[in-house]
């Protein structure tokens, strides 16, 4: 039998993975119906202002790997997921509502 803690963060994992598949379409339909605008208007003044955002890319993706890997079994893999997917969604958001405006 399993606990509640367990079937909650299990859902929210599984909906947060379902959020984020919707976001990075989203980003990848940008990417070819405007592309060549995105290349022309879009510049980062400082490269290391991409090393925390890469950071947390590749950290959602190996939590999100673990996840799946173990099939939801591990609820903390689950929350570390969770936190980590909300934070990632959370700066796209903010980084689509940048960009959109320019194109």
């Amino acid at each position: 039998m399993t606990s509640k803690n367990h079937t909650i963060s299990r859902i929210i994992a599984k909906t947060l993975i379902r959020l984020l598949v919707i976001i990075l379409a989203f980003s990848i339909y940008l990417y070819f119906a405007k592309g060549d605008q995105l290349a022309s208007t879009l510049h980062f003044e400082n490269i290391w202002s991409l090393a925390f955002p890469i950071a947390l890319f590749l950290i959602v993706f190996i939590l999100m790997f673990i996840s799946l890997k173990h099939k939801f079994i591990h609820s903390d893999i689950n929350w570390l997921f969770s936190l980590s997917c909300i934070f990632f969604i959370v700066y796209l958001i903010l980084l689509y509502s940048r960009i959109y405006p320019l194109i």
